[in-house]
Parts: C-alpha cells; sequence; structure tokens
C-alpha cells in the first residue's frame, strides 16, 4: 500500500514541480524575457531527475540503496575533482600521496550502503565519524608524510562528511520508511526553487527602494562575501512555504512507531528543511568561492554540477532522518 502511495506522490509532486517551471518558462518565452532560455534547460534537466528518482523509488529497495549508494560516490568524486592534485606547497590542491587515502574514502561507500541495508544502525552511525576519521591519519603517517597533512586531511575529512556520512542518511532513511526520503527529497528540492523565485521577486522588487525601510529589509544580505544574491527575507519567505507545502504530506504519512504524524511535527520539520536547506546552500558556495569555481560541474545542464542540485541535501538529510527517528522511533 505504501508503494502504491509513494509512486503516486513521487508522481504528482515533481509533475507538480516540472509543469510549474515548463509555464514559468513559457510565460518567460512569451514576454521575450531574458531568463526564459535559463528556465527552459533547468526545467528540461528537471524531467530528466524527476525520472531517475521515479524509478529509483518505485523499484526494489536494492535498488534505491544502490541509486543513493551511488549519488554519494558521484557527489564525492565532483568534489574531489574540484581540487587539482598537485604537489603544491601552500596551494589549495590534494597532494599524489592522497590517492590511497581517497581510494579508502571511495571504498567506504559500498561499505555504508550495505550497512544500512541489513538495518546495522549502531556501526552505521560511528564507521565514518570516527572510525574512518581516525583510519585516513594512520595512513598519512604510515606515507611518512609531515607537509601539507592538515591541508589534506580538512578536504577529505569535508568530503567523507558530507558525501559518506551525511547524505548517507539517505540511505538509512529507507528503513524508517521511503515516504520519510520522499518528504525530506521533496521539500528541499521544491525550497531550492522557492529560494530561486522568491530571491528574484524580491530583488526586482527592492530595487527601485533601496532608500526606504522596506526596501533595506528586502535587500538585507545573508554573507554577501559568500553568496552575494542571498536575502535574509528571501531566505525566510522560502522556508515558510516549504513548511506550509510539508502539510501536503500529513494525510500520506504512514503510521510511525511510536505515533502518528501531526500537523505541528510536518509544519516544523518543513521549516526546518527550508532553513537548513538554505544553509547547505551558503556552505557549498563558500567552499566553491574558496576553490575559485562558479558551479561545481555542468553535468546537469541549467544547473550546474550535482554538488549543486545536492548541497542543500547535505545538511536536510540528516536533519530529518534524526527529527524522525528520535521523535517517532
Amino acid at each position: 500500500m505504501e508503494s502504491v502511495s509513494l509512486a503516486w506522490v513521487c508522481i504528482s509532486a515533481f509533475v507538480s514541480v516540472g509543469v510549474l517551471l515548463g509555464l514559468l518558462s513559457l510565460i518567460m518565452r512569451l514576454t521575450h524575457s531574458p531568463m526564459a532560455d535559463e528556465i527552459a534547460t533547468r526545467t528540461d534537466t528537471w524531467w530528466w531527475m524527476v525520472a531517475v528518482f521515479i524509478l529509483a523509488l518505485a523499484l526494489h529497495p536494492l535498488v534505491s540503496f544502490i541509486f543513493l549508494g551511488y549519488l554519494g560516490f558521484a557527489g564525492l568524486r565532483e568534489y574531489y575533482s574540484l581540487m587539482d592534485m598537485e604537489e603544491k606547497s601552500g596551494e589549495k590542491t590534494l597532494s599524489f600521496k592522497d590517492r590511497t587515502s581517497i581510494l579508502l574514502t571511495y571504498l567506504a561507500i559500498p561499505l555504508t550502503v550495505y550497512v544500512a541495508y541489513i538495518k546495522w544502525y549502531e556501526l552505521f552511525i560511528i564507521m565514518v565519524p570516527v572510525y574512518l576519521f581516525l583510519l585516513i591519519p594512520i595512513l598519512f603517517v604510515l606515507q611518512n608524510r609531515s607537509e601539507g597533512t592538515l591541508k589534506s586531511l580538512g578536504a577529505i575529512w569535508l568530503g567523507c562528511m558530507f558525501f559518506i556520512f551525511c547524505l548517507g542518511h539517505s540511505l538509512f532513511m529507507i528503513n524508517l520508511g521511503a515516504m520519510i526520503l520522499l518528504f525530506c527529497f521533496v521539500l528541499t528540492e521544491a525550497r531550492d526553487v522557492f529560494s530561486f523565485w522568491a530571491g528574484k521577486a524580491f530583488a526586482k522588487l527592492s530595487a527601485g527602494r533601496k532608500e526606504t525601510l522596506f526596501g533595506r529589509i528586502l535587500d538585507l544580505r545573508i554573507a554577501p562575501g559568500v553568496s552575494p544574491s542571498k536575502s535574509w527575507f528571501a531566505g525566510f519567505v522560502a522556508a515558510l512555504l516549504t513548511a506550509a507545502l510539508a502539510l501536503v504530506f500529513l494525510p500520506i504519512m504512514p503510521p510511525m512507531k511510536n505515533g502518528s504524524v501531526t500537523p505541528v511535527f510536518v509544519l516544523t520539520a518543513g521549516f526546518l528543511i527550508g532553513v537548513f536547506g538554505l544553509v547547505g546552500d551558503l556552505v557549498f558556495s563558500m567552499i566553491k568561492r574558496d576553490l575559485n569555481v562558479k558551479d561545481s560541474g555542468n553535468i546537469l545542464p541549467g544547473h550546474g554540477g550535482l554538488i549543486d542540485r545536492v548541497d542543500s541535501l547535505v545538511y536536510t538529510v540528516p536533519l530529518t532522518f534524526h527529527l524522525f527517528y528520535w521523535w517517532f522511533f
């Protein structure tokens, strides 16, 4: 019964987003907006992402685990690709000697998938942040290294925590219920859409009101050195819209182990997803700016790289998992 509901919600929610973006693209083309081509390209890519995600969730759970494991692998690989592997002291690069440690992080991904698949939560929650954390510096010692170790350890460790551990919580979210995973993914991606359009709308609204109090409130930036376009007001509105959208899931949430999902809970979870989705976006903007790159790649036309699409999930996935796990399990 849950799989039928899940498939229906997948199709309905993502098709709705796709139709909305398609209508906006059509309107902009008819009005000859300079953003028309960008929105059309983003919409086409959305449809591909929707199809892959629906297929992964609709099939056997093993397919979902493999898909999510590959998502973590692809994100980690793209992250490493942002840093040239060269022997340059003091540069924002990795070293050739880091290849062994990087290989180890890749090998940790199928192990994480397996541990999640057999539902061994106690090992899952400590394997990366404890054992992998302790093992990688040991490899550095065995390589007789000293120079550049803090730089390499920091870069490798961030990648492990972001794409193996944090994003890897989506694996265990399937064990709690696939609908919870869908809840998190839909709201996170919807927040990105809300944030994009709210930012555009409020920037235009405040353009002629720079000297007024209202205009200054609309134009108040969160971290202009990290992301010049992100404003507090647009971020708050996007979080509110995300919370409102969360109510759509209330009638279709499955029974939980220790109680039922309430309107207050989904509103709170939706708002927090809206807030932490913004945080994830800003954190990766900070990393990309430090590395002097605009997008993490070009694999997703109109969106950039894979990281540009999953950066918010790195923060919202563990948050959503633990909200449900602590409250209901």
